[in-house]
């Protein structure tokens, strides 16, 4: 089974670029189409429309940069920022866009962490239309 079109899910941690990274050896590898996604998440706080603004753009100032590596190894690639709930969007965009694969982080969040911040990669795992490929968030420091 060969993947065509990879959502790879982004943010601003450093463990990111490992995540970036595995995505981009896979669309190399099956030559896939990359779809890097960011999502800027306020949770439920109010937050004003100039933050609103500035964190999309910080969001996709991050996105450029990744986009231009994957282009740089010949990679076809699009990128969306989106505001709103990760999981939620990841799953969204992955059926609106077709995709065969999701690849993204885990930061190991267990207990009562992670019913505070949720987990973004379990929702996806339970939610998505497609395969899932998680990075465990110990495997960012190796």
């Amino acid at each position: 089974m060969g993947f065509k079109k990879i959502l790879v899910a982004l943010d601003a941690a450093p463990e990111t670029q490992v995540v970036f990274e595995e995505a981009l050896e896979l669309a190399k590898k099956e030559s896939a189409s990359l779809m890097i996604f960011n999502c800027v998440d306020f949770g439920s706080k109010l937050t004003f429309p100039s933050e609103i603004k500035e964190k999309t753009q910080e969001g996709e100032e991050l996105l450029l940069a990744y986009k231009e590596k994957a282009q740089e190894q010949g990679v076809t690639v699009e990128s969306v920022c989106r505001v709103g709930d990760p999981g939620k969007s990841i799953c969204n965009l992955a059926q609106s866009w077709k995709a065969d694969l999701i690849v993204l982080g885990r930061r190991g969040f267990r207990g009562i962490t992670e019913v505070l911040f949720g987990s973004v990669s379990s929702h996806v795992l339970h939610n998505a239309p497609c395969s899932v490929l998680v990075l465990q968030g110990g495997a960012f420091n190796s």
